[in-house]
């Protein structure tokens, strides 16, 4: 009898340190979906941190390249309008003083 409850005892041991094994296992699994959900996504922000990088370089120099293109078009604007200045600025001259003096 004494043999008996021996072994229940023994099983009831096993049993638990079965049971505490188990619990032990899914708590580390559960840590490890966790660690690895985390790494996914610290994967995942810093390939979107690189391809923001990326576009904002491109971005800035296609803004450069239009703010260039810009500038040579207000040069040739102002070169033309310059040069109209200098080939009429006496004719206007003349031009506003005879109409203001009449």
């Amino acid at each position: 009898m004494e043999d008996m409850i021996a072994k229940i005892v023994d099983m009831d041991k096993k049993a638990r340190s079965l049971t505490n094994e188990v619990k032990q296992s899914k708590i580390d699994y559960e840590r490890q979906v966790i660690q690895t959900k985390e790494t996914i996504k610290n994967n995942f922000l810093e390939k979107a941190k690189e391809r923001i990088k990326i576009n904002e370089q491109a971005i800035q120099k296609k803004a450069d390249e239009e703010i260039a293109r810009i500038e040579e078009k207000n040069a040739a604007i102002i070169k033309s309008l310059d040069d109209t200045y200098s080939a009429n600025k006496d004719k206007w001259v003349n031009e506003l003083v005879l109409r203001v003096v009449g």
